[in-house]
């Protein structure tokens, strides 16, 4: 019975189509074809912004499919039929595909917004990112059993890791992208043995910016001085080589120096330029408007004594900067960093402790102090950690170690900041005790500086931590 029911309205259906074409087809003309197309297409877009892909993913689709359809047959002069017809069709999917996005909108409010941070990311932009979206939606769907019922707060926090995950890849890759094409281009022309000092510099510019962008994708605010230094890094290891590929045996500091002086060079090229370019101009408007070859001579001699001025200080900061660049050469920090972060990778598994670069300073980052609960004590199991953590501050040369507690927002506010002084306060104390030649400072943040959420154990468990900053000398 039902099946008949269907096979009648879909031919009821068919009828009524056929008399809405009908109608079409006596009224159509080129401007209410491309009207036509232009409401489905603005219904595709609001489908879009709504997220029905992901929550309507099978009528959204078909939308599409009809839609693409009507905008061929539009584009090549097919029958005006043939564009109605998809373009309705297309109407009713997408109608479809928005009523169900918005009825299933309240059962997946809060990951939606992390989807989205992933879209407005640029993540669309690259084929590999887009089928890593799609995998992660087909589990989301899966989960949710195409969203009759919310995430568990674990499902939440895994799901929202992985969209996050998919932002920071998009992030690096609309920031990066063309920096690592360089830095490769530059690797394939033999950087490596040609220009290592330049190539090693470049990249860890590279890595400094997409530590960066992990930390905070959201806020260029944090990594776009990154970004740029590592721009200008590929650029000047990509001059560099071109130093020496056009001669052939030049060294790397040579080659260096050279892209230097060009650079200086060219800069005071045009300052030369630019005041030559003024002194015609003024020498025309003195020839114009004094009578006086005095009055001429004496603005000539003025206008000589400024460029020689202008000349001279140019050279000096010629000078300056040559000197900058010789001290920039003999700093270590970034590499000191670097060695510092692959021992502690070796040395620690995640779940123990991470270290990672911000800006001048190494952030150790203690994820498994097991604190007795209300207790400052550090526990026997966790002080050889602490040992080890301090070898590699010694190694780095640390000028100041500043000792963060942290914790959840289980309890008082301020119950959770005393708590966070004293364990700080424990910590520091044990690596003064450790004796590594550097000034020891220490501070509780409480539950003021959540780095996950605190609506689940796992959340919590990220936020009971002690971060070591480690300042290095200069």
């Amino acid at each position: 019975m039902k099946k008949i029911n269907r096979v009648l309205c879909y031919g009821l259906a068919l009828m009524l189509f056929g008399c809405a074409s009908a109608e079409k087809v006596e009224l159509v003309s080129a401007d209410k074809l491309e009207a036509a197309v232009a409401e489905v297409t603005g219904l595709m877009k609001e489908a879009e912004i709504d997220q029905a892909e992901l929550l309507s993913f099978k009528e959204y689709m078909k939308g599409l499919k009809y839609l693409g359809k009507a905008q061929r047959g539009l584009a090549g002069n097919y029958e005006s039929d043939y564009i109605l017809e998809n373009a309705a069709e297309g109407k009713v999917q997408l109608q479809e595909a928005l009523k169900n996005a918005r009825n299933r909108t309240p059962n997946a409010v809060r990951i939606l917004e992390a989807r989205k941070s992933s879209l407005l990311a640029g993540l669309k932009s690259n084929p590999e990112l887009v089928d890593a979206l799609t995998d992660v939606d087909d589990d989301l769907r899966d989960e949710t059993d195409n969203f009759t019922h919310p995430l568990e707060p674990v499902e939440f926090s895994e799901f929202q890791r992985k969209y996050f995950s998919l932002e920071v890849k998009a992030v690096q890759l609309r920031e990066l992208d063309a920096v690592k094409l360089s830095i490769q281009k530059s690797s394939t022309e033999d950087a490596k043995n040609l220009a290592p000092k330049s190539l090693r510099t470049a990249l860890l510019d590279v890595s400094e910016a997409e530590n960066l962008i992990a930390q905070s994708p959201r806020d260029p605010k944090i990594y776009q001085v990154m970004v740029d230094l590592s721009l200008e890094s590929s650029i000047f290891l990509a001059d560099v080589m071109e130093v020496i590929l056009n001669a052939p045996g030049t060294p790397e500091d040579i080659a260096s120096k050279i892209v230097v002086q060009n650079r200086e060079l060219e800069a005071l090229s045009k300052n030369v330029g630019s005041l030559q370019q003024n002194l015609k101009t003024t020498q025309t408007t003195l020839m114009e408007t004094e009578g006086s070859l005095k009055q001429k001579e004496s603005a000539l001699k003025l206008q000589d004594e400024e460029l020689k001025s202008t000349r001279s200080n140019l050279l000096e900061t010629e000078s300056a900067l040559m000197l900058q660049n010789q001290e920039l050469e003999k700093s270590s920090t970034h590499v000191r960093f670097q060695r510092a972060m692959d021992q502690a990778i070796e040395e620690f598994a995640d779940e123990e402790a991470s270290v990672y670069q911000q800006g001048s300073k190494l952030i150790f980052r203690l994820r498994k102090i097991n604190f007795a609960s209300g207790s400052a004590t550090i526990p026997v199991a966790s002080k050889p950690m602490l040992s080890k953590i301090n070898d590699i501050i010694k190694f780095v040369g640390a000028e100041l170690v500043a000792v963060e507690g942290h914790t959840d927002s289980v309890g008082a506010a301020n119950l959770n900041k005393n708590l966070s002084t004293k364990r700080a306060i424990s910590v520091a104390n044990y690596l003064a005790a450790l004796k590594g030649g550097y000034k020891i400072g220490y501070v509780g943040y409480g539950e003021s500086r959540p780095i996950a959420t605190n609506e689940t154990h796992e959340g919590r468990a990220i936020n009971r931590r002690v971060d070591l900053v480690v300042t290095a000398k200069k």
